[in-house]
């Protein structure tokens, strides 16, 4: 009777481990094609929110929407752009104009607004 507990104990045990080397498995393969942190895609959810409704509804659709900006741009990328696009608002009298007029940061902030329109016709 104890052979038999400690057996199915072991086995118990192997699946369990099985299991979490198996989610950690996953995890590091969405991590490594999904390299956003949390609190990016956190702080990108609120401010959608903040910007079309406070409701369950539109919180799924605005975490669609950073997940398709996270497939399409790397984070470092998108922090970049992102950086850009604060400087760009910014009251600096003719200060940010290089931010605002030069060729690379137009490109950069239109290929993050290119992923984003294509996220608001898939996601919402």
């Amino acid at each position: 009777m104890k052979m038999a507990k400690f057996s199915s104990t072991i086995i118990s045990v192997a699946l369990a481990c099985c299991s979490m080397a198996w989610a950690e498995e996953e995890c590091d393969k969405a991590s490594s094609s999904n390299d956003y942190p949390t609190s990016a895609r956190v702080d990108y959810v609120i401010g959608c929110m903040a910007s079309n409704g406070q409701t369950h509804e539109m919180m799924l659709k605005c975490s669609c929407s950073i997940d398709l900006i996270a497939k399409a741009i790397p984070y470092e990328e998108y922090v970049h752009i992102s950086t850009l696009l604060s400087l760009q608002q910014m009251a600096a009298a003719g200060r940010n104009a290089v931010y605002k007029s030069s060729t690379w940061s137009q490109k950069a902030v239109a290929k993050l607004r290119d992923v984003q329109a294509d996220s608001t016709l898939r996601c919402f």
